[in-house]
């Protein structure tokens, strides 16, 4: 995951390159990459803020920023990224119509759940493949403590 600048760099590159875009007549279908771009850019500024209110451990111990650089640092991201939205809303709006830019924000919508979905189905399936694994390993040692038991038991008598 990147740090909020650099995510915020990224955003504002992609933005940029849509407002030429846009304002050079260009078809939204033509600027699909640069939106995702900027979308993804987007998500990972606000994955980033959220990770700043609730750092890792490691990051808690190693980090050379104080909490409150990085509070700072996610949140002017954020209201940039705020600007750009409304910016980039109204760019659209006058370009295509607010019916092109509600359909693009319902389907961005859409796609969003459907990976928020598989990805808590991945961590559903992740924990309950480690909660069989240990499972699996705690009937074996059960089972190899009982076989010891029985041997011990067995040379004790012979």
């Amino acid at each position: 995951m990147l740090d909020p600048v650099s995510a915020l760099a990224i955003a504002t590159s992609a933005f940029n390159l849509l407002k030429r875009g846009i304002t050079a007549g260009r078809e939204l279908e033509d600027m699909a990459g640069q939106l995702s771009s900027w979308f993804s850019a987007v998500s990972d500024v606000k994955s980033a803020e959220e990770e700043a209110k609730d750092p890792p451990l490691f990051k808690k111990l190693l980090s050379k920023n104080s909490v409150e650089q990085e509070a700072l640092q996610a949140l002017v991201a954020r209201k940039k990224i705020e600007q750009q939205e409304r910016e980039l809303r109204e760019l659209i709006v006058w370009r295509w119509g607010t019916e092109e830019y509600t359909a693009m924000m319902r389907d961005r919508a859409r796609i969003k759940d459907t990976r928020a979905k598989a990805i808590q189905n991945q961590r559903r399936k992740m924990r309950k493949f480690i909660a069989n694994a240990l499972t699996i390993t705690a009937i074996l040692a059960l089972v190899g403590i009982i076989v010891a038991f029985i041997i011990g038991i067995i040379s004790n008598l012979g």
